[in-house]
């Protein structure tokens, strides 16, 4: 979502009347059911929310991750009907819950805030091309990495060089990202932590080194084009 966007929200759409507030929005609260009535848009002021599905067996997979300044549940402004997924707190924060018609009124006395909307949501489509192509060309491992590294630089914005990440996310949350089963996930985070690369914990896992992650993709990587090239 866009700095502008955010800004906008924060600073004329959260007083009014009719917004519900989640303060402190704690660790595993529910915020929206799949199959709910689609008719609110969430702000999430602080803290992330992580947008997911399962199924009868308890199998998930996890749609996106929302941080501070951003929307979830946007498409509520178009389509309206039910609720394809669910959305979940993964870590404390302040998010609010805006409804529909009153965020639709906001748009239409703010017309620009359109443009910053068909921006938010081309972001997501590009985001969602990434993930389906990653799960068709690449495999587990390549996906791991890459989602590793991406979700260190999510969860850390402020860390520096020589710095240590902390995803606050279970291996089975990361296997829902991933798009893996659980086993398969945690057998190669092992592998990884062996070599030390990354420590694993209760609902965290700390990235020793971006970098070295990221040497450890241009290797793969690599590999495949000579592979590829014969």
């Amino acid at each position: 979502m866009s700095a502008a966007l955010s800004k906008l929200v924060r600073e004329d759409l959260l007083h009014l009347d009719g917004i519900r507030k989640y303060a402190p929005a704690r660790r595993t609260s529910v915020l929206f059911t799949a199959d709910s009535l689609s008719d609110s848009v969430l702000f999430v002021e602080s803290g992330y929310v992580k947008l997911h599905k399962q199924d009868g067996d308890g199998k998930g997979v996890v749609i996106g991750i929302v941080g501070s300044g951003q929307l979830a549940g946007e498409e509520a402004l178009f389509v309206g009907g039910a609720r394809q997924f669910s959305a979940e707190v993964i870590q404390e924060g302040v998010v609010y819950e805006i409804p529909r018609e009153l965020f639709l009124g906001f748009c239409a006395a703010k017309p620009e805030l359109w443009r910053h909307l068909a921006e938010t949501f081309a972001k997501r489509q590009r985001e969602l091309q990434l993930r389906v192509s990653l799960l068709c060309l690449q495999d587990v491992e390549s996906r791991i990495l890459h989602y590793l590294v991406n979700l260190a630089l999510l969860f850390n914005h402020s860390a520096g060089a020589g710095q240590e990440y902390s995803i606050p996310l279970t291996q089975g949350e990361v296997a829902g990202i991933v798009g893996a089963t659980r086993e398969t996930t945690s057998t190669t985070l092992n592998a990884l932590a062996r070599q030390g690369l990354v420590r694993l914990g209760r609902r965290q896992l700390t990235i020793v080194s971006v970098d070295a992650l990221q040497a450890l993709i241009d290797q793969r990587s690599s590999k495949a084009r000579g592979a590829a090239g014969g």
